[in-house]
């Protein structure tokens, strides 16, 4: 009888230890959600959905402008990835061109070297050809304004009936790849001869003309 007392009284013990346990088990969050009312609760928690739709909205933003930046790259290398390449087939026409000026018109003229030379026009053509499938493009610079961005200046050339920094001259040939320069055009431009720039420097606009 006295083992069965004994037992209860064990476990009336224990009951209040196990519950305070439970309690100690509980997290803050869990407290402080106990503590406040439903109205403060569904208000949190709306927040808390709020954020995280901000928070995936932000996520997919991302995503998407990665994919962006990819496919550009993507394209980029294919656009400028051959930019060696066609660096390489630039220099072959300029060898080609070199070779079609360095024939005489008594040699165009002869039988003998005129196949020669019909073949050296069908290799051009072919290389022009190729320019256009890949996107290489000859830059217009005879009497056009200078443009750093496009030309190198390699010499002045006096001329009053010009602007000054007018091209005159092209000694070698510019391209472009797609909207890149791959080579600036090496050209000559205009300047006003030294007379009459140091007319213009010393006098007015009207002292001139009169």
């Amino acid at each position: 009888m006295s083992e069965e007392n004994n037992k209860t009284e064990e476990q009336d013990l224990e009951n209040p230890t196990s519950a305070k346990e439970e309690q100690l088990s509980q997290t803050p969050k869990e407290r402080e959600e106990e503590d406040i009312s439903p109205e403060d609760l569904i208000e949190k928690l709306n927040e808390e959905i709020t954020g995280l739709k901000d928070q995936r909205l932000r996520a997919i933003a991302e995503l998407e402008n990665f994919r962006k930046r990819a496919e550009k790259d993507q394209s980029d290398a294919l656009k400028y990835g051959i930019s060696n390449f066609a660096k390489e087939i630039v220099n072959i026409r300029d060898n080609i061109e070199r070779a079609k000026s360095s024939i005489s018109e008594e040699a165009k003229n002869n039988e003998a070297i005129k196949s020669v030379i019909e073949g050296i026009d069908l290799i051009a053509q072919s290389v022009v050809s190729t320019f256009e499938k890949i996107g290489i493009k000859k830059i217009e610079s005879l009497n056009e304004k200078f443009d750093h961005n496009f030309h190198q200046a390699m010499m002045e050339i006096e001329n009053d009936d010009l602007e000054p920094g007018t091209i005159v001259q092209e000694l070698i040939p510019g391209y472009t790849l797609h909207d890149r320069l791959l080579r600036p055009a090496m050209v000559g431009v205009s300047k006003k001869t030294k007379k009459n720039d140091d007319i213009a420097g010393k006098s007015s606009p009207e002292e001139v003309e009169s």
